[in-house]
């Protein structure tokens, strides 16, 4: 079949001659059931007509009239489940009820899905092993601890940070050192450069210990003497996807709700058609047995 262009199925949507996507899934069983016990019915009203076979012509009309009307039933009931039919009160129920129906979809995920028992017990399984630095990057994708030491260590080993604290040192010890005599003999700003060149060349040193470290290094709760507070973290996943749902839910018109659902069962919606033609047919069979014993 040709395929329509946006504006050509606009206009045909606007013209009301789209067919209805519920018709789709049903033109192997249902329609051809129908067509079926149809042509039984027309068979029987052609032998009426010509006045032949009254006896297969009498089955013919029990079972076709009753499995037809078996069917058309059906099929009108499953039309009117999903689309509003003027003159049929209760018709299009899914569309006309579609607020109701979203907040069961929310309320089926959270309840089935999302319950506080399954949370907690998610959480109990694996939160002393989880690594939460896994969760964690860098810039450039780095292990997040490396990236910490490499950010900060120029802070904490600045010479604007140091140097007070060297020179506080210094002359607290040539202040009180039995040697600090001597020392003052060296000066105090020779003793401050050879303090700061070791320092200088101790941190570089210490860092690359650090790094090692920090590139091995893992922050599950257990291995830092830390608990997950489960209830309030199941708290806040459970309000989190709540308000997920809601503003997904809200953003759904009641055709969206419409075909959500008409997609879980349409597959399914044939065989109702279907099994409404070959009940109706038997019960068209049983009344044509019972003819002659009824009052």
């Amino acid at each position: 079949m040709r395929e329509r262009s946006p504006a050509g199925r606009l206009g045909f949507i606007a013209a009301g001659r789209r067919f209805d996507t519920l018709s789709r899934p049903m033109m192997n069983k249902g329609t051809f059931s129908n067509l079926a016990s149809g042509a039984l019915l027309t068979t029987a009203l052609a032998l009426a007509a010509t006045d032949t076979a009254p006896g297969i012509r009498e089955v013919l009309l029990s079972v076709g009239l009753f499995a037809f009307s078996g069917g058309i039933t059906n099929a009108l009931a499953v039309k009117m489940l999903f689309d509003r039919i003027p003159g049929l009160a209760g018709s299009g129920v899914i569309q006309h009820r579609f607020t109701e129906i979203r907040e069961e979809i929310k309320r089926l995920i959270l309840d089935e899905f999302f319950t506080e028992e399954n949370l907690e017990r998610f959480l109990r399984g694996r939160s002393r092993d989880v690594d939460l630095l896994s969760y964690v990057k860098g810039p450039g994708g780095a292990n997040p601890a490396v990236a910490f030491v490499e950010t900060q260590w120029g802070q904490l080993t600045s010479p604007e940070l140091l140097d007070p604290l060297l020179e506080e040192q210094v002359e607290k010890t040539l202040e009180s050192s039995t040697l600090g005599g001597l020392l003052s003999l060296m000066g105090r700003d020779t003793i401050l450069d050879i303090v700061r060149t070791f320092v200088e060349s101790f941190t570089g040193a210490l860092k690359k210990k650090v790094l090692e470290k920090a590139a091995d290094f893992s922050a599950s709760p257990s291995e830092l003497g830390l608990e997950l507070d489960e209830r309030r973290l199941v708290a806040d996943i459970r309000r989190e996807v709540d308000d997920l749902l809601e503003s997904r839910l809200e953003s759904l018109s009641p055709r969206q709700v419409k075909r959500i659902i008409e997609d879980v069962i349409r597959k399914h919606l044939g065989w109702l058609v279907v099994w409404g033609n070959v009940f109706g047919g038997l019960i068209g069979l049983v009344a044509y047995l019972l003819r002659d014993t009824l009052p």
